[in-house]
């Protein structure tokens, strides 16, 4: 399994429930028919910064989302949640599930 983690912080204005909203929207019309695709989960800190885990089957399943990214209906709802300059990214493949 290789997962990416990415951490942010929301754009002034944007909701916790206006971000779940977009991301089920994502979810439904793009991300669940990618080849690969496991989950995506969005975790909220008490300091209101955001940390997605985005699953994936493979590497290789990752990285051709990651080129596809651009073909998801309304993008622009979706980056719009982001404040600009707070997103970071790291990937990481599992080495053992206990």
């Amino acid at each position: 399994m290789y997962r990416d983690i990415i951490t942010y912080e929301l754009t002034e204005g944007i909701t916790k429930d206006h971000l779940l909203d977009v991301a089920q929207d994502i979810i439904d019309a793009w991300m669940k028919n990618l080849p690969g695709f496991i989950s995506w989960e969005i975790h909220v800190s008490e300091d209101d910064k955001y940390t997605d885990i985005v699953s994936w089957k493979s590497k290789v399943d990752a990285k051709n989302a990651e080129l596809e990214m651009m073909k998801i209906p309304n993008v622009g709802n979706w980056f719009a949640c982001y404040k600009e300059g707070s997103i970071n990214s790291v990937a990481l493949k599992s080495v053992k599930r206990f």
